[in-house]
Order: structure tokens, then sequence, then C-alpha cells
């Protein structure tokens, strides 16, 4: 029998058109997400390299955040808009915030990513310097990019406790749980996000949108420029 490519045995059971696509489905390799403890590792490296010598920069927290990103942010995410104070008193509030933020860039270029976390937190940390994650090979950003690669591949002593760790990944857990309109999942994670931090408001705030406004199911993906 000829022997035929898999492309030639596409064309001779659905035609030419449809071959394409269903060799397009085959071929297509599948990108991977990132693990929660890469993305934790990730967020943590930022905070490394930003967090600032001298603390009066007019930014806010260790990841060094412009004030008028804060509301929208924190709107985006947890369905409530935060203030500056608010987020540079809440380390742990900050984190979830940035963790959130991280996650959307990280979705978005899961094609240029793939597997590799190296280019995961040089795309990551370019974004988070210039709004464009194309530019981790900018010689401007370079120091910057470095010394956010040096602190994910080497785990420092100052990654997050145990405590934050868990509250940050039940936040996000649960905000992806309200992205998929998943209310009872969300509520779960949320709840135990609350339990590692009781009486913290970012996540009572979260289980009062799921009781009245259902939360923000169809929240707008955070990468625009992040105007720092």
């Amino acid at each position: 029998m000829q022997n035929l490519s898999t492309m030639q045995v596409c064309k001779q059971f659905f035609g030419s058109a449809v071959a394409i696509g269903v060799l397009s489905l085959i071929a297509l390799p599948a990108f991977a997400q990132l693990s929660d403890t890469q993305v934790d590792r990730i967020v943590e490296a930022l905070r490394q390299a930003s967090k600032p010598e001298n603390p009066n920069t007019g930014l806010y927290s260790d990841w060094q955040v412009k004030a008028s990103n804060i509301p929208r942010w924190s709107k985006a995410c947890g369905g409530r808009e935060i203030t500056p104070a608010e987020f540079q008193a809440n380390p742990g509030t900050a984190r979830s915030i940035v963790t959130c933020v991280v996650r959307d860039v990280l979705k978005r270029d899961a094609r240029a990513i793939g597997n590799n976390d190296t280019i995961a937190v040089q795309r990551v940390a370019a974004w988070w310097m210039t709004g464009d994650s194309n530019r981790f090979g900018s010689r401007e950003i370079a120091p910057y990019i470095q010394r956010a690669l040096s602190a994910y591949q080497t785990a420092s002593a100052a990654k997050p406790t145990k405590t934050d760790s868990l509250y940050a990944r039940y936040m996000n857990a649960g905000y992806d749980a309200v992205q998929r309109k998943d209310q009872k999942t969300a509520r779960l994670y949320f709840q135990r996000a609350l339990d590692e931090r009781p009486q913290d408001q970012f996540a009572l705030q979260a289980l009062r949108n799921l009781g009245t406004a259902q939360g923000n199911p169809n929240r707008t993906p955070i990468t625009e420029k992040p105007n720092r």
C-alpha cells in the first residue's frame, strides 16, 4: 500500500480545506501553563528586583507600582478599588493583585513563552518596566531583567511565607473560577483565603461580590501598559 502523508490522508477523507484545519489541530503544540509555584517565584522575583533602597520614590509597595494603576488593577482583580495607601499597608493584598496581573501577562504571552520559564521571567519583567513584553532584549532595562532572573533562579530566602503563598493561590484560584462563572468553586477558594488571613478585606469583598453582584466574571485581562 502506498505510504501517504498525514496531509494526504486528511485530504482523502475531509477535502483540502478541512484537511488543513484538521492538520493544524493535530500539529499545533500545546503550551503548558506555568505551575503556581513558578508564578509565585516570578512575582517574588519582580518584588526583589523592584524593591528600592530609598523608600521615598512616589511608588507603592516593594513592587513599586504607580498610584494610578492600583485602583484599576484592584478593581479588575478583586471587584473593589483600593487606595494606594491600602496597597502599601497590606503586602499580602499587594502580592495577590500583582499575581493576578502577572497571570494575565503570562496567559497573553503563552505562545511566545511555551514551557520556558526563563523566557517567562524575562518577558514579564520587560512588561513590568515598559508595558511591552517584547522588549525583554532591550539594553535599557537589561539590568532590571537580570536582577529579576537572578532572583527567580536562586529562589532566595526572601521568598513569600507559606501563609502568604497559600493566600495568593486561593485568591487567584477564586478569581479564575469567577471568570468561568463557577460561583461555588470561587466561594470555596475565597473562603480558604480568608481562613489563611482572617478578616482580610480583599477576601471578604470577593465573597460579598459573589453574594450580590456575582463578582466580575468578565474581567478584562490587564495587559495594557502599566504606566510605571
